[in-house]
């Protein structure tokens, strides 16, 4: 009964002096809201891929990815970010009327970044690279055009474009 009558005590002073104990003055701290906008992607078309004024009827024309006449995109963003690439590519090129097909393997693009080689990659599909230290990138295209033997003469075109955004991270 001893035990019952202590506890109960015990229950009235701590409620009693639950007051005693409280703060009477708030605590207070603060943080900071914070954040840092990232440079923008600029890109800009250095080079159109071409296959030159030489294609012969029947006989296709192959460019490389680091050939001369490769077709050349100059980006700039935010040094060292990872970005997402994806080309909209043609299936053929057109003049008029007159139609020659195009084709992509899946090593004719690349992305290339100051001081290093070239790094492949499939042109059909989107694909993640980063900026280099300087926020600088040259994105590559070569390709292949397959002419009937029967091709119309003429100067044939496509435009291929190019859309850019940051990866989250």
């Amino acid at each position: 009964m001893k035990k019952f009558f202590l506890a109960i005590a015990v229950v009235l002073a701590l409620t009693v002096s639950k007051d005693i104990f409280a703060q009477q003055v708030p605590v207070t701290s603060q943080i900071n809201a914070k954040g840092t906008v990232i440079t923008h992607i600029t890109v800009s078309s250095k080079q159109d891929l071409d296959f030159g004024n030489d294609i012969v009827a029947g006989v296709a024309t192959t460019v490389d990815k680091e050939a001369t006449n490769a077709g050349k995109f100059l980006l700039a963003g935010q040094p060292s970010r990872q970005i997402s690439i994806k080309l909209t590519l043609p299936t053929e090129l057109s003049n008029g009327t007159n139609k020659m097909p195009i084709t992509f393997s899946t090593t004719d693009a690349g992305y290339k970044v100051t001081g290093s080689n070239v790094t492949a990659f499939n042109p059909a599909v989107s694909n993640n690279a980063s900026f280099g230290t300087n926020g600088a990138m040259e994105i590559l295209l070569g390709g292949k055009v397959t002419p009937s033997s029967t091709q119309t003469a003429g100067s044939y075109t496509a435009p291929v474009t190019i859309s850019l955004q940051y990866t989250t991270e």
